[in-house]
């Protein structure tokens, strides 16, 4: 008798380590992508509190009431960027990988005197 495997042995053994590698790689690429959903929402919502922060900080009474009685204003990001509220590294959108402008707007809305800020994509 002759040492050594069948060609069936050896087929399925490849068969499944492919099957397992494409399991892995999958699982691997789910992973990877909620991540990078993660880190969208976190640089969205550093934006928006950074937003909301300025609109705390710099807006006079008459101009908060403003705001409100008309349901809505908004915030440039240049402009929380010069108050120091945010970094230039805060700007990077992860998904694109590039810099967002800074003359994007982050909605100031108001709903029964409740504060939302939110970032306009």
């Amino acid at each position: 008798m002759k040492k050594g495997f069948t060609l069936i042995e050896i087929i399925i053994t490849i068969g499944l380590i492919a099957l397992i590698g494409t399991v892995i790689v999958s699982n691997l690429s789910a992973t990877y992508t909620k991540e990078q959903d993660e880190q969208y929402e976190n640089f969205k919502k550093t934006l928006e509190n950074a937003a909301c922060t300025y609109i705390d900080l710099n807006m006079n009474k008459t101009l908060k009431q403003s705001c409100q009685s008309s349901g809505s204003c908004t915030v440039l990001v240049d402009d929380i960027l010069k108050e120091g509220l945010i970094e230039d590294n805060d700007l990077k959108d992860p998904q694109t990988n590039q810099m967002i402008s800074t003359s994007k707007r982050i909605l100031i809305t108001y709903e029964n005197k409740v504060k939302k800020c939110t970032y306009e994509e």
